[in-house]
Formats: C-alpha cells, sequence, structure tokens
C-alpha cells in the first residue's frame, strides 16, 4: 500500500487515534459552516490548543485518493496520542482538533478564516486564553493566529522558520500537489482536493512579510527543528529549513524567540511525539506559571 499525506501537517503519518470516552467532545462551526470537532482532555488548570499536525483526536477520515490506515496503524497513533495526554494532562487541559476535516475547503482555507476557526473551538472547549503548540502547518497557523488574537499565552512552533519561512515553497508544492500525485519528504499524496485548499491557504500568505511583524509579538514564544529538516518535492530539494533557523538565530533571539535546534531529527523525525512532547513540556513549565500537579 502507498503512504500517502496531506498538505495539511507535512506529515500527517503522526496523527493520532483515541476513543473520546475519556474526553470531553465538542463540536465548534467553522467559518464555511461545517462542524470541526475537537476533545479536551487533562486535568490542569491552563488550556494547551494542539494544532494539526501535534495531534489528532481521532481517525482522520481518508481524504480522496487515500487509503484508510490499517488497525495496526491505528493502535500506533492511539498511543502516540496518549503520549502527549501522559506528560501534558496532569498540567494542562489538552485541546485537540480534528482539522481541516474530511471534506476539503478548496476556495475558503485563507489564513483568517482558519484563525477564525481556531478561535471558534477555544470559544466551545471554554478557553478564554490558552498557550499554543503547533508543527509544520500547525507553526504556519498558529503565527497567524498570534497576529490575530490577544487570548495566546504562550506559542510553540515547531517544524518550520517564522522568519523568512518558505511561503513560496509550500506554494509550489500546493500548486503541484493540486494537479496531481506527488511525494513531499517521500512520502506520496494522490488528493487534489487537499492540495487545492492548501494552495488557497498559501496564497494568502505571498504578501505576508515575517520579519515585519515580529515586533506584535509579545507573548513567550519557542521556534525548533530538526537541524537536518529538509523539504524535498518529488524527490527535489526545496529550502533547508534547518539551516535557515540556524542561520537566523541571532535575530530570532533578538526579535524575542527561544530557538532550539534538535540534533540528527529531520522533519518526519521532528513530529514523533517522543521528540515533541518533552521539548513543549520543558518549555512550558519554564514560561508559564501553571501550578505543578498533586504527586
Amino acid at each position: 500500500m502507498k503512504r500517502l499525506i496531506p498538505l495539511s501537517a507535512l506529515a500527517l503519518m503522526f496523527a493520532v487515534t483515541a476513543s473520546p470516552a475519556s474526553a470531553e467532545t465538542g463540536q465548534a462551526i467553522a467559518h464555511d459552516g461545517s462542524s470541526i470537532y475537537f476533545e479536551v482532555h487533562g486535568s490542569g488548570d491552563e488550556f494547551l490548543f494542539l494544532g494539526p499536525g501535534t495531534a489528532a483526536p481521532r481517525a482522520m477520515p481518508a481524504a480522496p485518493g487515500q487509503q484508510p490506515p490499517l488497525a495496526e496503524v491505528a493502535e500506533m497513533f492511539a498511543g502516540i496520542k496518549q503520549a502527549y495526554i501522559d506528560t501534558l494532562g496532569p498540567k494542562f487541559r489538552l485541546i485537540f482538533i480534528e482539522y481541516p476535516g474530511s471534506e476539503p475547503k478548496l476556495y475558503t482555507l485563507t489564513p483568517s478564516a482558519v484563525a477564525r476557526d481556531y478561535l471558534a473551538i477555544a470559544d466551545a472547549a471554554g478557553a478564554r486564553q490558552f498557550a499554543y503548540a503547533g508543527f509544520s502547518w500547525g507553526c504556519v497557523t498558529g503565527l497567524q493566529l498570534a497576529l490575530r488574537t490577544d487570548r495566546m499565552t504562550a506559542l510553540v512552533c515547531g517544524g518550520f522558520p517564522v522568519m523568512d519561512g518558505i511561503y513560496e515553497d509550500m506554494l509550489t508544492t500546493a500548486r503541484t500537489m493540486a494537479r496531481g500525485p506527488a511525494t513531499l519528504y517521500g512520502l506520496e499524496s494522490d488528493s487534489p482536493e487537499n492540495g487545492r485548499q492548501f494552495l488557497t491557504y498559501y496564497e494568502g500568505l505571498q504578501s505576508f512579510d515575517d520579519r515585519s511583524i515580529q515586533g506584535a509579538l509579545d507573548m513567550p514564544r519557542l521556534n525548533w527543528i530538526g537541524d537536518r529538516d529538509l523539504p524535498t518535492l518529488n524527490g527535489k530539494p526545496l529550502t533547508h529549513m534547518g539551516q535557515l533557523i540556524i542561520r537566523n538565530r541571532p535575530e530570532l533571539e533578538d526579535a524575542g524567540w527561544d530557538v532550539r535546534i534538535i540534533p540528527g531529527k529531520n522533519h518526519l523525525d521532528g513530529a514523533a511525539p517522543d521528540v515533541q512532547v518533552p521539548l513543549i513540556d520543558e518549555w512550558l513549565s519554564k514560561v508559564l506559571r501553571s501550578p505543578a500537579p498533586d504527586a
């Protein structure tokens, strides 16, 4: 069976499944009137919003042209999700989202629409304020959200540069995927509808200047990446994101970002919970004044 991924996470093999029996579940209304499923896990006092590509609440329905996951893969994903809950659940109320969902939002998935939808989820979950952690496209959307709300208490952006972001590369990638089968990081995608919705998103960012907005961000924020994170499209290398963040590290830190470089990790490695979860836990414990969980 082919290994297929949508662009939404650039590594959605790391999306997860679990029974919602132990979670608070809900629905928010998206900008197009569709429902957005979410779950809230954990017992902490503060909310942590987990963006797409960090963790998903259920088995993602197969997008057009994709094979549904095998049962053993779904079981593995359930364990991945549990890693977030076990480590971060005692300290936070974790919001897991199923987004953008199984029905592609072909021409409406704009940066402002996604930010609007995230806030609708936060409202439905009862999160007046929240920290945010996203990976890959989850980083891209988290940065856009941070610029559109004063409700974010901390921002974790993994697997994508928040200065000199590779938006042109992502536009090229989305255009390619909208035309038909493509490979990204060596993983295959055959969903033109999915490519089309992300083409809409990245078309909306072509005039975005991520250097000029740095002064508008005042929450604690972390940009992290593996030092081997080099995207490839149909086998050809794009901009080396790991080297880009390493090069920009002094400027990022001057602008107020904490920067972490993970040795020996590429994009798919970085999506794994054994990389993300300890990093998120350690950094948020440092920058937020969350009460320690009961022993």
